[in-house]
């Protein structure tokens, strides 16, 4: 993994060596949260330095929680700063706490291909689904999800996204070289 600082240039600041096939990736308070498909599939905790600070690989029967954590995100907009896991393999979304411990499973019958994935308010969480070319809310509160962008709203086929809180702007990321905007309303 190579860290870069962007101010009026993109400048190399170091390298931290992970394992291969890390795919998720997110950093939060001096730590990055990764995701691995492979040896076995986890998630994990790790300093600045590259130390392997937690791991999360099964769940509490001793079976493997994950397949392929691929998507990761850290939800700034609690104080609980939860780490939300979308798993393509199993097609599920975590909630996990900071220390790495499962606090939630969340299931959509109709999920296909579950990636992107944000907070976006509130005990709400936006999910990209490329299988149902569709664009879905989790309220966490509940755990009932709907459908808030379709196929023909979408115009593309989403694959990431990224929430900006301030402007209330979501950010949808393609397969190929698109990126479409969307506001969220209340």
């Amino acid at each position: 993994m190579q860290v870069f600082r962007v101010k009026d240039a993109i400048i190399h600041v170091k390298d931290i060596e992970v394992e291969g096939w890390c795919t998720g990736l997110d950093y939060f308070q001096g730590r990055w949260i990764t995701g691995y498909r492979i040896s076995p599939p986890r998630v994990e905790m790790v300093s600045e330095e590259g130390d392997i600070l937690h791991t999360l690989t099964t769940n509490s029967s001793g079976e493997d929680l994950f397949e392929r954590p691929d998507y990761i995100h850290v939800d700034n907009t609690t104080d609980n700063h939860n780490i939300l896991v979308s798993d393509r393999g199993k097609k599920k979304v975590y909630i996990l706490n900071i220390e790495l411990q499962l606090l939630h499973t969340f299931t959509l019958p109709t999920f296909r291909d579950p990636r992107g994935l944000a907070a976006v308010g509130e005990g709400q969480v936006l999910v990209t689904d490329r299988g149902t070319i569709t664009l879905q809310l989790l309220d966490l509160t509940t755990g009932r999800w709907r459908a808030v962008l379709r196929k023909e709203e979408l115009q593309l086929v989403p694959n990431s996204l990224v929430y900006n809180p301030a402007t209330k702007c979501v950010f949808v990321g393609g397969g190929e070289d698109e990126v479409m905007m969307y506001t969220l309303s209340k």
